[in-house]
């Protein structure tokens, strides 16, 4: 399954991998790709241009019952939960709708940390006011967001009593939402944000990156978004790995993830608290990092980790040059030196129409560098130097 707006060559890689094997594309009619640009003998499915719904549902379980495919790769988050009700209803190995549920539900996410050694965020589920008041009083500042995906889209943060209260007469649709079950509240923790982007093979990890952002999510519209990797020796460094890696050893047999996308929270006093995690690859500029440091294209690697066609690299796994990112979203544009340094290993210009437009979650377009260098400090000294010339 490939959304529209997908230009990887997720088809390529599976035909070089194993040249035999029938690969069937499902994709909407006003998919980016264009039919001639697939991989031989690539059998290209397409709906109506509506990718959100239910006709991409139904041709999935409709191909899954006449084709029986040995395997069903989906290259979205919001992918995976349908993809996983045809792997269950069908019998293909892979990531279940029970597993896959747990990636998508905010509340049951939270429980796929326990006994791991770094605890969820304290949250409560909440399903009217009273609930919602109720936890603003236990918990202090509260965070309201959905329950259902991953992002900061749709959050509120509500400070007190009177703040929950005035958001609920001022927004019946919160109310709605709330009595749908649509909801959830947890402890607003003023903190670092750190993410850390796992491969998986089975019951072994293959490559834990943990990184740091420079600012939190839900500033990401007043700052730039970017993060560097962690010093590998660092104690933050070997926690969040040691997180990665006991969650991995919990998931069940035959769990059928191959990449992870874990997020935690540092408070003031160094604390750690577990946020969310997605079965997918990092967005931004986080994939790009890893293959420069480590050698390894992560969405590859989870192609044919998921179509059981991964092949290790002969060479160890590399790391000794760390990376940091920034994608221009709303700090200080940067700007490449005119004799550009060996170390600025990606950059490019915003265009016109993103100075003008801006949104957060596009990368095409926008202003956007890749820094390598010896150590944490370093690279951030680098970065913040391009985004002040000019």
């Amino acid at each position: 399954m490939q959304r529209p707006h997908s230009t990887a060559d997720y088809d390529h890689w599976l035909r070089e991998a194993a040249p035999e094997t029938r690969i069937t594309l499902l994709t909407s009619a006003d998919s980016v790709r264009r039919t001639e640009d697939l991989a031989p003998g690539v059998r290209r499915v397409t709906v109506p241009a509506d990718y959100e719904a239910r006709a991409t549902t139904a041709e999935l379980f409709r191909l899954c019952e006449a084709d029986r495919p040995d395997r069903i790769f989906v290259n979205s988050e919001d992918d995976v939960l349908r993809a996983a009700e045809a792997r269950t209803l069908f019998g293909i190995p892979g990531t279940s709708s029970a597993l896959a549920l747990r990636f998508r539900d905010k509340i049951a996410m939270k429980q796929l940390f326990d006994g791991g050694p770094v605890p969820a965020v304290p949250y409560r589920e909440v399903r009217c006011y009273a609930d919602l008041h109720a936890a603003q009083e236990e918990l202090g500042t509260v965070v309201v967001k959905p329950r259902d995906g991953a992002g900061s889209a749709g959050v509120r943060v509500l400070p007190d009593g009177q703040a929950v209260r005035r958001a609920c007469l001022d927004d019946p649709g919160l109310l709605t939402a709330l009595h749908g079950g649509a909801l959830m509240a947890e402890q607003y923790i003023e903190s670092t944000v750190h993410h850390v982007d796992v491969l998986v093979d089975g019951g072994s990890v293959l490559l834990v990156s943990p990184s740091r952002y420079f600012s939190p999510p839900h500033r990401f519209r007043t700052h730039n978004l970017g993060s560097v990797m962690l010093d590998a020796d660092s104690p933050r460094a070997k926690l969040l790995t040691d997180a990665a890696e006991r969650f991995v050893a919990a998931l069940p047999p035959g769990h059928g993830v191959h990449v992870l996308h874990m997020e935690f929270l540092e408070d003031g006093s160094g604390t750690f608290f577990a946020g969310e995690v997605a079965c997918r690859t990092g967005g931004a500029l986080i994939k790009n990092a890893v293959r420069h440091t480590y050698g390894i294209d992560l969405s590859r690697a989870a192609c044919l980790l998921a179509a059981g066609l991964w092949t290790a690299p002969r060479e160890p796994v590399g790391g000794a040059v760390r990376t940091g990112w920034l994608l221009w979203t709303g700090g200080p544009e940067p700007c490449a030196p005119a004799d550009r340094p060996d170390w600025l290993v990606e950059f490019s210009a915003a265009e016109e129409a993103e100075r003008r437009r801006d949104p957060v979650d596009a990368v095409d377009g926008k202003a956007r560098l890749l820094v390598a260098g010896a150590d944490e400090e370093q690279i951030e000294e680098r970065i913040h130097a391009l985004c002040r010339r000019g």
